[in-house]
């Protein structure tokens, strides 16, 4: 394996993992914020 090749290989799996961690932050932080605004919500309806 040529160095090339070698640094090509990390380059990809790298950007991989990044646009699979991006979507997961992106979509469970989505998931929380709509749970803490629920949460606010009835919270202040109970007062």
């Amino acid at each position: 394996m040529s160095w090339i090749l070698f640094w090509k290989l990390v380059f990809v799996v790298t950007l991989a993992l990044f646009a699979v961690m991006a979507t997961l932050v992106t979509v469970l932080g989505a998931r929380d914020v709509r749970r803490l605004l629920r949460g606010l919500k009835e919270r202040k309806e109970t007062k």
